[in-house]
């Protein structure tokens, strides 16, 4: 009779220990269907769409075991020959800038891990990054010379509009990008997109303490849900009506519901913008390369990874 006894409770205990597990694992899903939005997914609209050919996908150049699974970064296509992303993105976590050869940057395909008919893969040319770059993400931003431009007759990949003016913070920004789909998991194979609203720098200063002004700031914070960019993200575009706004400079809301991350101001920039785009022939190449190597030989040192 002990013996029955003794089986009935054991059968209950692991009864109940399977039911929390259960529990746990759907608060998991949950958490990520918040976080997440699929372009695969039939429930998105046109612009959303459309905003996927604008992205690329900034990899090493070799694969680890299969395409698309060296993805580091991520960068929006500007002009012709042109990628728009994060400073950090160019350079290694000590700050020594990656060689040319070393990278490539991939467009045309939503899912980074399959190669379609539309993937085009680019060499790098040339990297510029702003000559006000700092160690503490200050115009944390930089521009890609391809070697050949993008094609013109390819639909899935395209120019994005370039700002006009300042943020306008009573619209609706999206994020895109392959990061992480929460903190520690995984990378996303699909292009991924996230809801974000914008808080005006006295708003920010309350919750980080120190904004630049050429910083953008954003979160969402009303949908109980991590509604920010995560590790792979960085150089990802802020975007508002298919219009450029901001890349991904400081991912600090992975993981943190009450804390915003910051997006390098593509407005605050335009002329640096511009200036490359239209002198790049009479621009010296190795200047920016000469300053960041100073910097790291200074002992100045990111301490960051991209997808860990």
């Amino acid at each position: 009779m002990r013996n029955c006894n003794c089986s009935v409770i054991f059968c209950k205990l692991l009864l109940l220990l399977l039911f929390v597990r259960l529990e746990t694992n759907l608060r998991a899903e949950s958490k990520i269907l918040k976080r997440t939005k699929r372009l695969t997914s039939p429930v998105l609209d046109n612009r959303t769409h459309a905003a996927a050919k604008y992205v690329v996908s900034i990899r090493s150049r070799t694969p680890q075991i299969r395409f698309g699974d060296n993805h580091f970064c991520v960068g929006t296509i500007i002009a012709p020959r042109y990628v728009l992303t994060a400073a950090t993105c160019t350079m290694s976590t000590f700050m020594v800038p990656h060689q040319l050869r070393a990278i490539v940057v991939v467009g045309g395909t939503p899912n980074r891990l399959i190669r379609v008919a539309h993937t085009v893969v680019r060499n790098v040319q040339e990297i510029t990054v702003s000559k006000n770059f700092t160690e503490n993400f200050k115009h944390n931003i930089a521009l890609l010379k391809l070697t050949k431009s993008w094609p013109t007759d390819n639909p899935n990949i395209d120019i994005v509009q370039l700002p006009q003016s300042a943020p306008n913070y009573s619209v609706e920004h999206m994020v895109f990008g392959w990061g992480r789909m929460y903190k520690g998991g995984p990378l996303s194979g699909n292009l991924l997109h996230i809801s974000v609203t914008l808080l005006d720098h006295e708003a920010c200063e309350k919750l980080l303490e120190i904004v630049h002004p050429e910083t953008i700031c954003a979160g969402r914070f009303e949908l109980g849900a991590d509604e920010s960019p995560c590790a792979g993200d960085t150089g990802a575009p802020l975007m508002a009506n298919n219009t450029l706004v901001g890349i991904v400079s400081q991912r600090l809301g992975c993981g943190a519901r009450a804390v915003p991350s910051l997006y390098t101001d593509v407005w605050y920039h335009i002329d640096f913008i511009n200036d490359t785009l239209h002198n790049a022939s009479s621009r010296p190449t190795a200047n920016h390369t000469t300053y960041i190597l100073l910097l790291w030989l200074s002992g100045i040192a990111l301490r960051r990874k991209y997808t860990h």
